[in-house]
């Protein structure tokens, strides 16, 4: 198995992994945010339905993402529409093929390409790297999401 098939295998077991997580929150708690100004869950899983997008277009570039105000707000209203954890896992799956598509056809020989990002300070990455950033993603936000469940006294492994 090489890299780019590894990732989407990896990726691809980390999603099926956020979403039972995310079933096992009940309805009511969905969209609690902890301390109030936390993240809900339903937040997190619109966030991991759209990123797809963002590191597809890195790959398909090879140049950092414009990052300015109004595009935030944009991608942000748009999430806002996926109300349900069904919608965000369909959303989800959509743009996780296409990114794989890429991630499957990406030459080994790029790679090591390195871009500077628009955000965190000089944060420089490699294109395996951004490959990669999905299944990061997805992992981070599914430690967020256990973590909520805990604040609530479900200390179950789903």
């Amino acid at each position: 198995m090489n890299f780019q098939e590894r990732v989407i295998q990896m990726t691809s077991r980390n999603m099926e992994d956020l979403f039972r997580s995310a079933r096992a929150v009940p309805k009511d708690k969905l969209e609690w945010k902890p301390v109030n100004n936390g993240r809900s869950a339903l937040d997190q899983l619109q966030e991991c339905a759209q990123a797809p997008t963002w590191f597809l277009s890195m790959l398909e570039t090879r140049k950092p993402p414009q990052f300015d105000k109004d595009l935030m707000e944009k991608a942000r209203a748009e999430r806002a529409t996926w109300k349900t954890i069904d919608e965000c896992e369909n959303v989800c799956r959509k743009n996780s093929e296409r990114l794989f598509e890429v991630i499957k056809k990406f030459p080994d020989k790029d790679l090591d390409v390195k871009i500077a990002l628009p955000f965190g300070k000089g944060m420089v990455m490699s294109m395996a790297d951004i490959a990669m950033a999905h299944y990061w993603n997805t992992t981070y936000h599914l430690g967020q999401i256990n973590f909520i469940q805990t604040l609530y006294g479900d200390l179950e492994m789903h």
